[in-house]
């Protein structure tokens, strides 16, 4: 999920951003700006963006300028500290309205009400395609059968049933194999995760693509996060955030 902050006030941009990573890590701040300009010009380049957190008052104009000048197609949760321009914020595509200072209980509402009006809808209609075009992509042998990785000067074939999960730790990937080898792999999480089978693989976290045959356990965690153990154990703890628990849920009951 990437996110883009506009707040002309470095420290409270800063703080946004420090209380979106304690609620969700797996967000990503791609930038943050601080002007109607620099954000006309960044917008103009057709970021791909998941959502937008808006200060109304910049030092150059308000955000509202930045809706007259440039074309913006991700969904926006305003913060500001006046309440006088709700009404206005809301004509736009607008998913929530926050007045600072931004409390981490108010953030995560607002996070989660994105996710069930943006991500559960798209999910869901996602779920019946696939649905309706029945074991087509299987069949067309769409999903990667096998993953091309390496032991220091050895290159190895893995096939994707023989892997426990895909990791990433001090800035490299590897493959996790359920005989408990741990290989390199040249390719981000991302693009695997595109890859995979999703009625096999689940994408947990920033760090972990998981094997469902290779989950040991999942308990509840603090917050309404979730824990996953998983074999053979990980190098970390792995936790899931309390907006992605409810999707993690639904896959692991076959949804």
């Amino acid at each position: 999920m990437k996110v883009l902050i506009i707040e002309d006030e470095s420290v409270a941009g800063q703080l946004l951003k420090s209380t979106i990573a304690s609620v969700d890590p797996d967000i990503e701040v791609v930038d943050i700006l601080d002007s109607v300009e620099s954000s006309v010009q960044y917008l103009s380049t057709k970021p791909s963006l998941d959502l937008i957190f808006l200060d109304i008052e910049l030092g150059d104009g308000q955000t509202f300028d930045i809706f007259k000048k440039v074309q913006i197609d991700a969904p926006v949760i305003f913060v500001t500290a006046y309440q006088e321009h709700a009404l206005k914020a809301f004509k736009l595509n607008s998913v929530d309205y926050l007045l600072k200072p931004v409390s981490k209980d108010e953030l995560t509402a607002a996070l989660l009400k994105y996710r069930r009006l943006h991500v559960d809808q798209k999910q869901a209609l996602q779920h019946n395609i696939l649905s309706l075009l029945g074991n087509y992509r299987n069949e067309a042998g769409t999903h990667k059968s096998r993953y091309l990785a390496r032991n220091g000067t050895r290159l190895i074939s893995i096939p994707a049933e023989e892997i426990a999960y895909f990791y990433t730790k001090d800035k490299l990937q590897y493959i996790k194999t359920q005989q408990n080898g741990d290989y390199i792999i040249d390719k981000r999480l991302d693009d695997i995760e595109a890859e995979v089978s999703p009625k096999t693989f689940f994408r947990l976290n920033r760090q972990f693509i998981v094997n469902y045959e290779c989950i040991e356990k999942v308990h509840t965690w603090f917050s309404g996060k979730m824990k996953v153990q998983v074999k053979p154990a990980a190098y970390e703890e792995i936790i899931i955030s309390r907006l992605k628990a409810a999707e993690f849920k639904k896959w692991l009951g076959g949804e």
